[in-house]
């Protein structure tokens, strides 16, 4: 009966002016992706959503109409839908009190629909078809409050006490008192010991900072996984992908071709781009690009925090892909990355919740900050995380690039919607509720700030990220020892407050060697502050020479052109501005999210299939 309507509707869409050769391409797409006629004609080049909604409507008798804005919604009301998305029906009452159901059908309910309408005179009165994409706006904007709720309270309702709404609890606030206390007294009453004593404990972080980046210098990934491109294969799933946007108007051409070219047949993708609703100016650049099918613009409302979590929340409620990958608007993904997730998501067990791809930076010769922060990245993608994700470590998520199981982000609550460094939050409550987080190996593209300014902003909020990140995984410190064990446990603090406190006390430590290199000279020869002096000089050699061994151990790392080593020493300085900038953010603007500016690509960015 299905091949039997398929050629009913084709005739009607045929006659209502759609081309024939597009029917027929649709057809063939079906039969090769295995996917239905009806969605592979909404995936059509010259897809009318009106036209193909009219014919569906003549195939089952029933009346065609968009939803007016007066009608009261009786279902589904706000407390019933888990996912909006997945709703294909709205039941409206109208001004005159009449009773209406609006269908948005699939294939399957075609058959379902021509036998019970001829059943039930009733029924066929009732009913009305509309657009899916009129359909499922209705219903968002009927219910926004209630999708905005969820987006910024979801992850406290899935973990209780694991969102950085609030910056430091009571109990972490007597703890901070009763050190600065402790403090205060070892000043007054033995400042040289207690001096002594904390720069040993201090300088015990950057030691943990060394010691994992020598450990993962050996573990530095230059492999290519074979990959069989989405065209090959069948059955495949519908696949989410999100970009959360702001004052992003240069680059909606540039996203939009960037997405377009993802190996993935488009009647199973669908783009959610993600924009705050009062950028008026990102959204009419919008309106002015023909958008594919499935590539949706939906306008996050601007209650509570302005973050790019809030909005990934916000659209987790409406996507309906089986696995979700986030992007951010300057991304140029490798084309065949959702083939790769996908094949090495069927491939692993249920447990397996996210794969990070690799983000490289595309802009390196824009001058020594491009350079570094390329460099970084190629430590950071190409060394440190492949050796967390293999020896099963809290792997902190980058910002962009990260595949999901949707059910497995469902289940942790999704994003914080209050902490600014969202990624490497989720990575670490993903692996605390028992799942597996890995990489890929097919890259991102990406481009590095190249002003100072640019960069200070960004690495602030970063750095604040990571503080809130800390912050809440620490309010129960027991708890976390037993989620994690005690070597992820010890892992972790090594790589998150190690980051954090070497970032803090990088500059004091110059200041201290310098004073003591000048003390030595004039009049203290003493064993104790040689010994020290020569701690500190091999704490900060190493730290130099870790982090450009494991830089230079990867293939992206060894590609960057320019001096390296001799600009690290004022690139972490200015890591280390950026973590004070942090924490005087942390008292005064805990949810201040600086919106990093992104620029169109040069021509002489690569092409990330390469």
């Amino acid at each position: 009966m299905s091949n039997g309507i398929a050629s009913s509707l084709a005739a009607r869409l045929s006659h209502g002016g759609m081309a024939k050769t597009s029917i027929i391409a649709a057809f063939r797409r079906s039969v090769d992706n295995a996917t239905s006629f009806l969605d592979e004609l909404y995936a059509s080049d010259d897809a009318d959503e009106e036209l193909i909604s009219g014919a569906l409507a003549q195939e089952t008798g029933l009346l065609f109409d968009k939803i007016r804005s007066d009608v009261g919604v009786i279902a589904p009301t706000a407390s019933a839908f888990a996912w909006l998305i997945q709703i294909r029906h709205a039941l409206v009452v109208t001004a005159n009190r009449q009773i209406l159901i609006y269908i948005a059908p699939t294939m399957r309910d075609l058959p379902v629909l021509k036998t019970q309408l001829a059943q039930s005179r009733d029924m066929a009165l009732r009913l009305r078809i509309t657009t899916r994409s009129h359909l499922s706006e209705f219903l968002r904007t009927r219910h926004e409050n209630a999708l905005l709720a969820n987006a910024l309270n979801m992850v406290e309702v899935a973990n209780h006490g694991f969102s950085a709404r609030i910056v430091l609890t009571g109990r972490q606030g007597i703890f901070v008192g009763l050190i600065g206390a402790a403090i205060l007294s070892g000043i007054a009453m033995a400042p040289s010991s207690l001096s002594c004593i904390l720069h040993m404990i201090f300088s015990l972080f950057f030691v943990a900072c060394i010691l994992l980046r020598i450990l993962a210098i050996r573990a530095a990934d230059t492999r290519v996984t074979a990959v069989r491109p989405a065209a090959a294969m069948r059955k495949l799933p519908v696949y989410s992908v999100m970009i959360a946007l702001y004052r992003e108007v240069d680059v909606v051409p540039q996203l939009i071709r960037s997405m377009k070219q993802l190996n993935w047949p488009l009647s199973r993708l669908e783009v959610f781009f993600l924009c705050e609703a009062d950028d008026t100016a990102t959204l009419t650049a919008f309106e002015s690009q023909r958008l594919p099918h499935g590539f949706k613009v939906v306008p996050v409302p601007c209650l509570g925090p302005r973050t790019k979590p809030k909005a990934l929340n916000y659209g987790l409620q409406l996507v309906n892909g089986e696995f979700v990958v986030v992007y951010d608007a300057e991304d140029r993904p490798h084309p065949d990355q959702l083939a790769e997730a996908w094949q090495r998501f069927t491939a692993a067990e249920g447990d397996l919740a996210c794969l990070q791809a690799p983000l490289v930076i595309a802009n390196a010769h824009e001058g020594w900050i491009a350079r570094l922060f390329a460099f970084e990245y190629a430590a950071n993608f190409f060394g440190l995380l492949p050796w967390l994700a293999s020896k099963g470590l809290v792997l902190p998520l980058g910002g962009s690039s990260n595949h999901f199981r949707r059910e497995c982000l469902i289940a942790v609550g999704g994003w914080d919607p209050y902490n600014v460094t969202e990624d490497a939050e989720l990575g670490t409550r993903l692996v605390r509720s028992g799942f597996r987080v890995e990489m890929l190996s097919l890259p991102t593209i990406e481009d590095a700030p190249t002003e100072a300014a640019v960069w200070l902003r960004q690495r602030t909020r970063w750095l604040k990220g990571w503080t809130q990140t800390w912050l809440v995984e620490m309010r129960h410190p027991v708890r976390l020892f037993r989620d994690l064990g005690p070597r992820r446990f010890l892992v972790y603090h090594g790589l998150a407050a190690g980051l954090i406190v070497s970032s803090l006390l990088y500059p004091f430590m110059l200041v201290f060697m310098a004073y003591s290199v000048f003390s030595l000279i004039l009049y203290d020869t003493s064993i104790t502050n040689r010994s020290i002096l020569l701690f500190d000089f091999m704490n900060i050699t190493m730290g130099f020479l870790s982090f450009h061994a494991l830089g230079r151990s990867s293939t992206a790392g060894k590609r960057i052109k320019g001096p390296i080593l001799r600009c690290v020493p004022l690139y972490w300085l200015m890591m280390s501005m950026a973590a004070w900038r942090a924490v005087k953010q942390l008292c005064t603007k805990p949810f201040l999210w600086e919106k990093t500016p992104h620029r169109p690509f040069a021509r002489e960015n690569p092409d990330p299939s390469r």
